[in-house]
């Protein structure tokens, strides 16, 4: 039923789909690559006073665990600084990730034309919040627009 009501691309996401993107956007990855399970459950367990084991954190990245209960969605929810209604509704989360990847786009087009080839940079401004985004794409713009300023006669 929410298929139709959304369209056809509008399927519902999974909680490991929404995890997936926060671990993505927010966390950064361990040095294999891969997010640190042990790391983040530790850090989210000590953020909100849950018992968070990294096994768990796993299963639920991994979509083999699919309920999580309350309690572990208000503190993933908490450490990730979304709302507990990102998991637990498909619009939200999707105005959130549609948000995000804007946002990403307007930072990425405004350090190309600024010519910002730095991957470091652009590796640590990619874990900015949509808002820290945007802010960098308004900084960037603007030094750009001085320097520009002052190069002329």
């Amino acid at each position: 039923m929410s298929e139709e009501r959304g369209g056809p691309d509008r399927r519902r996401l999974t909680v490991a789909q929404k995890l997936d993107h926060l671990l993505k956007m927010r966390a950064g990855p361990s040095e294999n690559g891969k997010p640190s399970y042990k790391k983040l459950a530790a850090e989210i367990a000590a953020q909100s006073g849950e018992t968070f084991s990294s096994v768990y954190l796993w299963q639920l990245h991994r979509g083999e665990r699919t309920n999580p209960t309350l309690r572990h969605l208000r503190a993933m929810a908490t450490y990730f600084d979304v709302p507990v209604s990102y998991f637990t509704e498909d619009e939200v989360a999707r105005r959130m990730i549609d948000e995000e990847v804007l946002a990403g786009r307007e930072l990425d087009q405004a350090m190309a034309e600024a010519g910002v080839s730095a991957v470091y940079l652009r590796g640590d401004l990619a874990a900015l919040s949509p808002e820290g985004k945007r802010m960098a794409a308004d900084m960037i713009r603007q030094l750009r627009e001085l320097e520009q300023g002052t190069r002329r006669p």
